[in-house]
């Protein structure tokens, strides 16, 4: 027992290596959330997987003390990968090295591969994991957000001279695709737990593209859809009032469509003093005063509880607005604008420079190097 308790607690520390870790905890529901995931067996060979996959004959070399074969080894690396575990299988596989392997962060990744498995004790153990430190883990304002907000459509002008990037029709049109929807694991996770979502009745409404869409499709978490559903979707969420979230660069792999009630982001970011510190966003909302007529609308809407009524006029707390533009969409009297903040945020390019500057605010520049420098040369971090 106690060895099994050793091994669980090498895998926590293996995965907390990762450039989004996977901390440990005062009350162990860490080692718990790892129980219900990976057997012993599996969580024996993970320790040995690097963060970047890598060829099965370079993995069958660290486990031979183990006594399993290449082919038992691929057989349970493959039903890894199933399980939505660990990373590898056909969309990881390369002409020059074959089959690769590699441990996936915990969140996003291996929590978000169980949408379709789900179980009441999976989801509990995952909210008090939230609560006691993955919070924390997630939500840094030193370190690069892993999404960023970006305004619906009605709530731009051409004034405000739009970024492709803060465009939802542009990130789309400029995908090669392919596009997959899947449920919002948030939303879902909710009901399970006896809360279902407040603010909408949409669950089918987290897009993936290129990439991300290969990923979802090929775990069995998503169906595949073209660019005119995938903007249709959209279109709905909109019409909702959700939170447009794609990932964080210029070119996304996903877009989350968020509510204020059921977002483990959202929910847990609004518990702090100044939410807006851990966003990525360009723009935040103004009341015209003279035009506001005091009907509440924005207010009842608003996903971050940013407006108040003070004497029938709305008022915008700019450390929780966000610049989502729902509330600009939604007022009837036109006394909400957006405002494009004078510094702009320019994106990375993609996924893995994200991932890079994550990495060099979390494990400083010569740190980030030699983690980089070790998967260059196929060793093990």
């Amino acid at each position: 027992m106690i060895e099994e308790e050793n091994v669980y607690r090498q895998l926590q520390q293996r995965l907390d290596d990762l450039p989004v870790g996977f901390p440990s905890t005062k009350t162990g529901v860490e080692i718990n959330l790892l129980k219900i995931l990976f057997t012993p067996e599996e969580a024996k060979i993970a320790i040995k997987l690097n963060f970047m996959p890598e060829p099965l004959k370079k993995i069958h070399r660290r486990i031979k003390k183990m006594g399993m074969s290449i082919n038992e080894l691929e057989k349970i690396l493959d039903s890894m990968v199933k399980k939505g575990i660990i990373l590898g299988g056909d969309i990881f596989k390369s002409k020059r090295k074959g089959m690769t392997y590699g441990n996936s962060i915990y969140a996003p990744g291996i929590f978000d591969f169980q949408l379709k498995k789900l179980t009441k004790e999976l989801v509990e153990n995952h909210y008090k994991y939230i609560d006691e430190v993955l919070s924390h883990e997630l939500i840094d304002k030193n370190v690069p957000s892993m999404l960023r907000t970006i305004p619906v459509e009605e709530s731009l002008t051409p004034e405000h001279h739009v970024g492709s990037y803060d465009n939802i029709r542009n990130i789309i049109e400029n995908s090669d695709g392919p596009f997959a929807v899947m449920d919002c694991i948030c939303r879902k996770s909710a009901a399970i737990m006896g809360n279902p979502c407040k603010k909408t009745n949409l669950l089918e409404t987290c897009i993936s593209m290129e990439e991300g869409a290969i990923k979802t499709l090929y775990f069995g978490n998503s169906r595949e859809i073209d660019k005119q559903e995938a903007k249709e979707i959209l279109n709905k969420a909109q019409e909702e009032g959700l939170i447009l979230q794609p990932t964080n660069c210029q070119k996304p792999l996903s877009i989350c469509a968020c509510c204020g009630d059921c977002c483990h982001f959202l929910t847990a970011v609004k518990k702090l003093p100044r939410p807006l510190d851990y966003f990525a966003t360009n723009y935040y909302s103004e009341v015209d005063e003279k035009l506001c007529v005091g009907c509440g609308t924005c207010v009842e809407n608003c996903q971050m509880e940013a407006l108040t009524l003070v004497d029938n006029v709305s008022h915008v707390n700019l450390d929780f607005c966000i610049g989502c533009g729902n509330c600009v969409s939604r007022c009837t009297s036109n006394a909400i604008h957006l405002v494009k903040k004078s510094k702009e945020l320019v994106p990375p390019k993609d996924f893995k420079k994200l991932f890079i500057k994550i990495l060099i605010k979390k494990k400083g520049f010569i740190g980030t190097l030699k983690m980089l420098g070790r998967m260059i040369v196929g060793m093990r971090i």
